[in-house]
């Protein structure tokens, strides 16, 4: 695999993982039986969701942006995956907690 694929897989497994919190956490803010201060914390927890799958977006866009341009030296797909490691790590524990809760 291309290291360039593993930036694109990244990317799209981030904002899958994102679409999916943010699905689950905006369902909670929207049904409205939990406390006020739960209901908040799954409203910032949608923003989240949400900001992750725009971030995910638009790394993708300015990765290949820059490999059009040529500027693909200034930063190599490896370097690029391994920035956007942590980000995909969260959102994946997030989906994975989730996943867990709706599945038991």
């Amino acid at each position: 695999m291309q290291l360039a694929g593993l930036v694109v897989a990244e990317d799209l497994a981030t904002a899958a993982c994102g679409l999916l919190n943010a699905g689950y956490f905006a369902a909670y803010w929207w049904r409205r039986n939990g406390s006020r201060g739960r209901r908040i914390g799954a409203a910032a927890l949608a923003l989240v969701g949400g900001a992750a799958v725009v971030e995910a977006i638009f790394s993708q866009a300015l990765f290949w942006s820059q490999q059009e341009v040529g500027l693909a030296g200034q930063l190599s797909p490896g370097l690029w995956a391994l920035a956007r490691l942590p980000l995909f790590a969260a959102t994946l524990s997030i989906s994975v907690i989730i996943l867990r809760r709706l599945l038991s």
